[in-house]
């Protein structure tokens, strides 16, 4: 197959799922910019093995793999070579969407920072990313059924999560008795 025909075909594959994995990417990296690096190098390395891709059904998959090992790789890294920096994370603003939203955007991402990596994982993929099940577990390995109490379970702890925030930014204080104000 030549190169342009190749090109136009993985860009034509690309095409239906690119919004997907930009939003995947900025959910993993809860970050503009190191969503877009991602996305890139999601982009450029899939472009250079898409000769390996046996299925153009499996395509989407190929991607999300691809970006998740990538994320996990820059991680695993980042334990070794440094830290989140709170200032810059700050410093980041976002002028596509109003206070509210932004602000709802923010307390969910942090509740999803308190689920356990590959449940959040999970979650992000099925709720931001709109795979499938079957996807997710391609993606992630493991049993169908894995996935669905992954993603079940992530579900419940993030409404416990958010209504413990709630409760606590309404009342100042977390009401253990279950009684309401």
């Amino acid at each position: 197959m030549s190169t342009n025909s190749q090109q136009e075909r993985f860009l034509q594959l690309l095409s239906p799922v690119e919004k997907s994995l930009s939003h995947f990417c900025r959910a993993m990296t809860r970050n503009t910019d190191s969503a877009r690096d991602l996305m890139s190098e999601t982009v450029l390395i899939a472009f250079e093995k898409f000769d390996t891709l046996k299925d153009d059904i499996a395509f989407k998959s190929f991607l999300f793999t691809i970006a998740r090992r990538i994320h996990r790789r820059a991680r695993w890294r980042k334990r070794f070579f440094g830290e989140f920096d709170e200032v810059s994370a700050a410093d980041i603003h976002d002028n596509n969407s109003s206070p509210e939203i932004s602000t709802d955007a923010a307390l969910l991402y942090e509740a999803l920072e308190k689920l356990p990596f590959k449940t959040q994982e999970a979650v992000i993929l099925f709720e931001i990313s709109d795979l499938s099940l079957e996807q997710i577990r391609e993606i992630q390995g493991g049993s169908l059924s894995g996935v669905k109490s992954r993603v079940t379970r992530g579900r419940e702890k993030l409404a416990e999560i958010l209504k413990a925030d709630v409760e606590i930014y309404r009342t100042g204080f977390l009401k253990t008795d279950g009684s309401n104000l």
